[in-house]
């Protein structure tokens, strides 16, 4: 699979989330709920969102398979304290994005063309690598078309957006 991806350049975007540490194939499993959490949230303290839901992804551990995550939802305001959901933000920059036609379980593959991409275009990410443990700067999956509002998985649409280094902006 090959990707062309879209350069742009994005202002800080604010969100409400919850930090989860677990392993990929838990996803599907934790999301719900977390997102069900936060828009309880957003719900009790009239706070509107205003973008897609999201999976911000901090360390990726190629060794365990285990991930450290933001799920989350853009908020445009700061929240007001609570023990599960927190006021997070995604930096400003240079992000190379992707849209991903189809099932989540296919995103792997997605992900991966767009690190193809990088490495055949001298891309570097913001991001630091040791003993196949990733720490990513800004590597966030926006959710535009899915469950519940469609339910034939053909029609999801995923947006990958990764961080570019400094040194290619």
């Amino acid at each position: 699979m090959q990707v062309l991806p879209t350069i742009a350049k994005r202002e800080t975007q604010s969100y409400a989330g919850i930090r989860k540490t677990l392993r990929r194939e838990e996803i599907p499993d934790v999301v719900p709920d977390c997102l069900a959490t936060i828009f309880g949230f957003l719900h009790k303290h009239r706070i509107c969102v205003t973008g897609a839901p999201l999976i911000r992804y901090f360390l990726v551990d190629y060794n365990t398979g285990g991930i450290e995550v933001d799920v989350g939802v853009p908020v445009g305001v700061t929240l007001p304290a609570d023990p599960r959901v927190h006021s997070a933000h995604i930096p400003s920059g240079a992000f190379a994005t992707v849209i991903h036609q189809g099932p989540y379980d296919a995103l792997v593959e997605t992900t991966a063309a767009l690190m193809d991409w990088a490495k055949q275009n001298k891309v570097n990410w913001m991001m630091a690598e040791q003993h196949r443990v990733t720490r990513w700067d800004s590597r966030v999956e926006h959710y535009l078309v899915g469950p519940p509002d469609e339910p034939n998985p053909k029609n999801w649409q995923t947006e990958i957006a990764i961080l570019i280094s400094d040194s290619h902006r």
